[in-house]
């Protein structure tokens, strides 16, 4: 009997201890970020039969639980993920606010208003050197700061791909980190307490980068941890790697990809999120958005401009030339068409309507006849090419020379690149054409475009559409025939002369087109017409001036800044949330603590006490003769 209550009182004093010790584990780490209170789960040992009564056998330990919860902890590596997702998208619409809101940016509508006073100048002296030698250091002064700044956004973009890079670095990291603790875990016998605190502050920390799912492994395996729309990043002791792999079909845009022993596997930013998610947004949505309206912008100024210096004579009677850089050249046209590395495809994009234009993206497919356009909007259109193989979208043409394989796919971006390409392409002040050459007894109701190629002996004439519409002839101005009825529209451009000149289709019955290359002193028709550019409306449909894209941009950029601050404070709000229903499960509290601390070493004394019994029991015992 005194052996029974030893063996009671010794279980019952290591019961106590382990107790006090799991106790003194809590307080030590109350202040540990991610740790879980660990309690004693304490059961009766099995009674023993003696004279046909059960006597019982003292205590043992069962366990030693970690107060934890799963969806709790479920709920905050989603909010974790959120919130970074949140609070890095608005941290950098932060950051493109400021760089709009620096003197590089702001410099932009100053530097095209003072272009639009050296006009106003100059048009009230044309053969003013010195005005002109103004207006072409406006120009230049205009092209340079579009370029500043397109580097300046451009830059941002490497930075951002930078911290993608390091983002990747420290998610395979984690990887290896997690994988490791697996292996640990099945080295050493359970319960894991404290490694399972570490497996989820680990998973916690991944959660910031990327969404998490975890799930357990059967037979003890540990977990798989699988990251985005289900791509696992460990699985057991196995861990794989995040990599970004050239794009397709831009190679420069890197995607997301799994690395699963020799294999490759991409993986849709989208599905991502976290912090990860933000940067992908980043680099492909908010900086390509900038660079898109800017270059929209100079597109839309430089074209016009040059448009109407081709319709004026300059300060030597020729046919004015271009001021910036052709918006078509040939290096333009061509950059504004991604392809796959490796692609036989030879096109080209034109800008032919300013109106229409647009920025971002054009995914397009060719299905061996037909082009099948995703727009930046998301909107997906079927487009046959016409006789020549070219085809038309948002008032531009794509010019193929050689089509693409059936299946392939690329992009068109008409206004990336367009403020980086911005240039002052004559330093001939003289070469401003401030005299127009269409006289002001034009007459035409229709949508006709009238252009003056080259100049020759014939100086003045008027180009006069059928009262039919279907024929066109050339006259002088006493109304002599210089040219026969020809068919309207002319399929090449018309010499009268040596004066070349062109004419669309789109002209009326009757619409007359009247020409003056006589040079003019103090002429300044060609001027009044550029002023007019500040206030016509001539993009967005013809809804908005120039500078209003400027300031759109400006204006969408504060908005969608105000609307992540917002959306910001409603994850940070969601994850603190989340974090006190963990903490009020899994937290420590040393009041509670400091209580359960007395309450186990009263137990472990009273213990000690049986102990005192069976051991003066045993005493008494041998001293009986």
């Amino acid at each position: 009997m005194a052996s029974d209550l030893l063996n009671v009182g010794t279980q019952s004093v290591l019961t106590a201890q382990r107790q006090l010790n799991t106790t003194g584990h809590n307080i030590s780490n109350a202040n540990t970020e991610g740790y879980s209170r660990q309690s004693v789960e304490q059961g009766t040992n099995m009674p023993r039969q003696f004279g046909g009564q059960s006597y019982g056998m003292g205590v043992h330990v069962e366990n030693v639980r970690r107060s934890w919860d799963q969806f709790a902890v479920n709920e905050l590596n989603l909010s974790e993920t959120n919130y970074a997702h949140r609070r890095n998208v608005e941290e950098n619409l932060d950051m493109l606010s400021g760089m709009l809101s620096s003197i590089a940016s702001k410099k932009i509508p100053e530097n095209v208003n003072e272009w639009f006073e050296g006009v106003k100048t100059l048009a009230d002296t044309p053969n003013d050197m010195g005005a002109r030698k103004v207006v072409l250091e406006k120009s230049n002064l205009v092209a340079q700061n579009m370029r500043e700044f397109h580097e300046v956004v451009r830059n941002q973009s490497d930075t951002t791909n930078k911290r993608l890079d390091l983002a990747v670095e420290r998610v395979n990291q984690l990887a290896v980190e997690i994988r490791d603790l697996h292996r640990l875990m099945m080295k050493t016998p359970g319960p894991h307490n404290d490694l399972m605190d570490n497996h989820e502050k680990l998973v916690a920390e991944l959660s910031q980068y990327t969404k998490v799912t975890v799930t357990p492994r059967g037979n003890a395996e540990g977990f798989n941890v699988h990251i985005g729309n289900g791509h696992t990043l460990v699985s057991g002791t196995e861990a794989s790697q995040l990599a970004m792999v050239n794009g397709n079909p831009d190679v420069h845009q890197r995607q997301l990809a799994m690395v699963e022993g020799k294999g490759v596997k991409a993986i849709k930013s989208d599905s991502m999120d976290g912090q990860i998610g933000a940067l992908m947004k980043m680099r492909d949505e908010h900086i390509p958005y900038l660079k898109d309206e800017l270059g929209r912008m100079a597109i839309s100024f430089s074209a016009s401009v040059n448009a109407l210096q081709e319709q004026g004579l300059d300060h030597n009677g020729n046919v004015g030339e271009n001021l910036f850089t052709d918006v078509n050249s040939q290096y333009a046209v061509e950059s504004r068409v991604v392809t796959t590395t490796g692609s036989t495809a030879d096109m080209a994009v034109h800008i032919e309507d300013i109106t229409q234009l647009k920025g971002g993206d054009y995914s397009v497919k060719y299905d061996g006849s037909n082009y099948i356009v995703t727009k930046p909007s998301g909107e997906e259109q079927t487009l046959a090419p016409d006789n020549t193989g070219a085809f038309r979208i948002d008032g531009v043409r794509v010019e193929v020379t050689a089509p693409p394989k059936a299946g392939e796919r690329f992009y068109l971006r008409p206004t990336r690149d367009a403020a980086a390409q911005m240039h002052v392409v004559t330093n001939d002040p003289a070469k401003i054409a401030a005299q127009s050459y269409e006289a002001s007894t034009t007459f035409a109701q229709g949508n006709a475009e009238f252009k003056i190629v080259q100049s020759g002996t014939v100086k003045e004439f008027e180009v006069v559409i059928s009262p039919q519409g279907n024929q066109f002839a050339v006259l002088d101005n006493k109304g002599n025939l210089l040219a026969a009825p020809q068919n309207y529209p002319p399929t090449a451009p018309v010499n009268v002369g040596g004066t070349i000149f062109e004419l669309t289709d789109g002209a009326l019955a009757n619409d007359k087109f009247t020409a003056n290359l006589i040079p003019s002193e103090g002429d300044n028709g060609n001027l009044r017409k550029m002023q007019g550019i500040q206030t016509a409306k001539i993009v967005n449909d013809k809804e908005s001036t120039v500078l209003d894209l400027y300031h759109d941009l400006n204006t969408n950029v504060g908005l969608q800044m105000s609307t992540a601050t917002r959306l910001s404070d409603v994850a940070r709000l969601e994850n603190e949330a989340a974090k006190e229903r963990v903490a009020s499960i899994s937290g420590v509290n040393l009041d509670e603590e400091a209580a359960n601390m007395m309450k186990f070493q009263q137990s472990y004394m009273a213990s000690s006490r049986i102990m005192q019994a069976a051991n003066d029991t045993f005493n008494t015992i041998l001293q009986l003769r």
